[in-house]
């Protein structure tokens, strides 16, 4: 990783620069056309993270990616997203981005709202794009904005979910592959998860943090989605045991709908 930080103007002629390269809080940047061209040069830019650009247009961030056609990685702030970036990055016939990663922060002022428009025609531009969505967002209102449209999202992080949002993101998000919730405080997410199982038919791998689910609930889940589970992991202490299923008899119960040993995961009291 190559990072510049409080530049104005930023040209790379380091020897060193292999495939990435990390920006931060610059209003105007620069790249020479001879960093862009052969895969196999090791100055070929494949990875841009953008941080902390209030003042970047859509036009900043394609001068970026125009020039690299080798491009694969796109890392920026939810706030810098719009309609007018996402059709710009569908305008240009040389970039062929394999991830988009975006940020949400609570600090984001105000929160951008993209429609569905931008997003269907982003992904016919792109059909296999890996979209990954990491919020951390806190307050309510702009959680809801997250999934007010259809946002072709494969992997999800949540470092604090709703039931709002919640319930939102198994039909906002059908193209879901990943999904990891930190915190869940809104009672069992049983059927939050099952809405998932049956709606995103890619789901293939769940991670629960602090988050409340019957033993009951868990096994519907896994019995709907079991086929195509790769990565499932749940803290004992986030288990609910009921009169169907207590904690051991749920284990034995999802690894046979797995085909592998399941049990959920210790968490040691100190």
């Amino acid at each position: 990783m190559f990072a510049v930080t409080n530049t104005e103007k930023l040209g790379i002629n380091d020897e060193r620069f292999k495939s990435a390269v990390t920006i931060s809080k610059a209003k105007n940047v620069e790249y020479r056309k001879d960093y862009c061209g052969d895969e196999n040069d090791p100055k070929t830019l494949h990875l841009v993270r953008v941080k902390g650009f209030p003042q970047l247009l859509p036009e900043g961030i394609l001068a970026l990616t125009n020039y690299c056609r080798w491009l694969r990685e796109l890392s920026l702030s939810y706030a810098l997203l719009s309609d007018e970036l996402l059709l710009t990055l569908c305008s240009v016939k040389q970039i062929h981005l394999e991830t988009l990663r975006i940020e949400a922060y609570p600090e984001a002022k105000p929160f951008p709202l993209v429609s569905n428009k931008a997003w269907s025609t982003f992904l016919n531009h792109l059909p296999d794009i890996n979209l990954a969505l990491l919020s951390y967002m806190t307050d309510d209102d702009n959680k809801k904005l997250l999934f007010t449209s259809h946002i072709p999202v494969t992997h999800l992080y949540l470092s604090d979910a709703t039931s709002e949002s919640m319930s939102r993101i198994s039909k906002q998000c059908p193209r879901l592959i990943e999904l990891v919730i930190a915190t869940y405080e809104s009672g069992p997410i049983d059927r939050f998860l099952i809405s998932m199982a049956k709606n995103c038919s890619h789901l293939s791998a769940v991670s629960l943090g602090d988050c409340e689910i019957t033993c009951s609930g868990l096994a519907k889940f896994v019995a709907l989605c079991a086929h195509r589970l790769q990565v499932l992991y749940v803290s004992e202490t986030s288990l609910i045991e009921d009169a169907d299923f207590d904690i051991t008899k749920v284990s034995t119960n999802l690894s046979s709908l797995l085909g592998r040993t399941w049990i959920p995961e210790y968490v040691p009291l100190w």
